[in-house]
């Protein structure tokens, strides 16, 4: 996970956007692998940029969040909603969420579950807005700049 977060901040920084399947299989020591997409920016503000990949252990699928903050970070601390381009709106619930710091940057991380009629949707339209709750109690919404089909991509690569 730190490996993604770092690449995370590179492309940040290099703000490229890819067309191709960028994922990678993960050995965990209990035995069980996990595919990671590499994260990708999506949207941001004044305050913060935010990622968006997927993930899979082979029997669930997960969208994963991640948000650089320009200040001190605050935690996620309740669902995700993705409006899509097709007007579809969904929400994701939250699994497990973290803060990290690498370098000069304060990320907090998400994981949420995708069902299977989130994937379905997500496969046939691109992201129009994301909004979730940080630990400040206000809900922030941000309009889908870039990569904006970068789950759609990802979905084929599970």
């Amino acid at each position: 996970m730190k490996k993604a977060i770092l690449i995370f901040i590179l492309v940040l920084v290099s703000n490229l956007s890819y067309s191709q399947c960028n994922c990678e299989t993960i050995k965990r020591d209990d035995g069980s692998n996990v595919v990671q997409c590499i994260p990708l920016p999506v949207a941001s503000d004044n305050s913060t940029q935010i990622g968006l990949a997927l993930a899979s252990n082979g029997e669930s699928n997960f969208v994963t969040v991640t948000v650089r903050f320009s200040n001190k970070a605050q935690n996620i601390k309740d669902d995700l909603t993705l409006r899509l381009n097709d007007n579809n709106l969904l929400t994701l619930s939250l699994i497990n969420n973290s803060l990290a710091k690498i370098g000069n940057s304060e990320l907090a991380q998400g994981v949420f579950m995708l069902t299977s009629n989130h994937k379905n949707k997500i496969s046939n339209s691109s992201i129009k807005t994301i909004s979730l709750k940080l630990t400040d109690g206000l809900i922030r919404t941000y309009k889908g700049e870039m990569n904006t089909d970068i789950l759609t991509k990802q979905i084929k690569c599970l």
